[in-house]
């Protein structure tokens, strides 16, 4: 599974971490052997969150994944079984992918998996950045 965002332990268990816009940070997750009861699950989703402190929080890493085909690096938006939706604001690019123009600076379109070479970009973060 593709793996995109901001990521922390929490109690030696690794959870996706987002922050609200009164600076709360929430962890995150769907695996219900990970959680107790001071986890909700606000919109019955089976997504689990809870509100954290950031000296709660070790080990944190920001993941950003990019694919590279035919020596070109893009952005992975999305994943499939057998997919990656990638994007790109290169004219050159697109064109010689033979992405689909989305818009004016644009080019998106799904391609096999096994023609893309996957990378994970992880940068380390203090949790203390998040608020």
């Amino acid at each position: 599974m593709l793996k995109y965002g901001d990521y922390g332990k929490y109690r030696n268990k690794i959870y996706k971490i987002t922050v609200d816009m009164d600076d709360n940070i929430f962890i995150m997750t769907r695996d219900s052997e990970k959680i107790d009861n001071s986890f909700k699950n606000p919109n019955n989703t089976g997504l689990f969150e809870k509100i954290v402190k950031p000296n709660e929080l070790s080990d944190c890493i920001r993941i950003k994944p990019y694919g590279i085909k035919d020596g070109e690096k893009l952005e992975i938006s999305k994943e499939r079984e057998n997919e990656y939706k990638v994007v790109t604001s290169d004219l050159l690019i697109g064109t010689k992918l033979k992405l689909p123009r989305i818009d004016r600076v644009s080019w998106m379109g799904w391609i096999p998996k096994s023609d893309v070479t996957l990378i994970e970009e992880r940068k380390p973060f203090n949790p203390y950045d998040l608020v």
